[in-house]
C-alpha cells in the first residue's frame, strides 16, 4: 500500500487573483449576451466548475445540452488563459506552497495528484501559470462529476492506474480549504487536511471537523511530517 495526497487548485495551492470567476462571466456575456451586472454572485468555494455552469445556464434560460457546454467550456478557457497571462494579472501561489511540494517529490514517500472542482483544461492552465504542474500526476476534475463528493474515487482510480499502487482509506489524504473538500474526504473515508487560505479561515473551518486543520502551508516541516507520518 502508499500513501495517496490529494490536492485542491484554488484557495489551497495559489490564487489567481479572481480570474477564473472573471472568465467564466466572460464566457456568459460573449456567448449569451447577457452582462455580468445582472447575474447573482458566483459562489466558487468548493464549487465544481460544471455545477458552477449549470446555475449559469439556468439564470440565461439556455438549456444544459453537451455541445452548448463544450462551446461554454471552450469559450472560458481562451478567456481564463488571457486572463492568466495579463499585464494585470495579479495571482499567486499560497505561503509555503512551492517548498512542500518539492519536499514531497524529494522524499518520494507519497504520490501526489489533485482533487479539483476546474475541469482538466482550466487546472493545467492555473497550474502551468505557476510551474506547478510537474508534481501531479493524475487526479479527479470538475468535468468529471458535478458533485465534489463523487470526485474522491475518481481521482483515487486514476493515480492507481497511473502508479501502479493500491491505496486503504486511510492511506488518502485530501488537502483543501472549504467545508466542501472536509465533506468530499468523508466521502471516500479519506482524510482531510484543511487550510485557512481561502474564503474561510482556519478557525471558521473547525467546526467541519477535518482530520487536521492549519491557517496555511507555510511550515513545510511540519506539514511534510503530518502528510507523511
Amino acid at each position: 500500500m502508499a500513501r495517496l495526497l490529494l490536492f485542491d487548485i484554488d484557495g489551497t495551492l495559489l490564487d489567481t487573483g479572481g480570474s477564473g470567476g472573471a472568465a467564466l462571466l466572460d464566457a456568459v456575456e460573449e456567448m449569451f449576451g447577457v452582462s455580468r451586472d445582472i447575474l447573482r454572485p458566483l459562489e466558487l468555494a468548493g464549487a465544481t466548475d460544471g455545477g458552477v455552469i449549470q446555475g449559469l445556464f439556468d439564470q440565461v434560460s439556455h438549456p444544459l445540452h453537451q455541445e452548448s457546454v463544450k462551446d461554454y467550456f471552450e469559450c472560458y478557457l481562451r478567456h481564463l488563459e488571457r486572463r492568466l497571462h495579463s499585464s494585470e494579472f495579479t495571482g499567486r501561489t499560497l505561503p509555503g506552497v512551492f517548498e512542500l511540494m518539492q519536499t514531497l517529490l524529494q522524499k518520494g514517500q507519497a504520490d501526489i495528484g489533485l482533487l479539483t472542482g476546474n475541469i482538466r483544461r482550466g487546472a493545467e492552465l492555473k497550474l502551468k501559470r505557476f510551474d506547478l504542474q510537474p508534481f501531479f500526476r493524475e487526479g479527479g476534475f470538475g468535468d468529471d462529476a458535478v458533485d465534489r463528493n463523487l470526485l474522491g474515487p475518481i481521482a483515487i482510480q486514476r493515480m492507481s492506474e497511473v502508479t501502479g499502487n493500491s491505496y486503504t482509506h486511510d492511506e488518502v489524504i485530501i488537502i483543501g480549504d472549504t467545508p466542501k473538500d472536509i465533506a468530499c474526504a468523508k466521502a471516500c473515508g479519506a482524510r482531510c487536511l484543511a487550510v485557512g487560505t481561502g474564503h474561510f479561515s482556519s478557525q471558521q473551518l473547525q467546526p467541519y471537523q477535518a482530520w487536521k486543520t492549519l491557517d496555511n502551508l507555510a511550515d513545510t516541516g511540519l506539514v511534510s511530517e503530518l502528510l507523511l507520518s
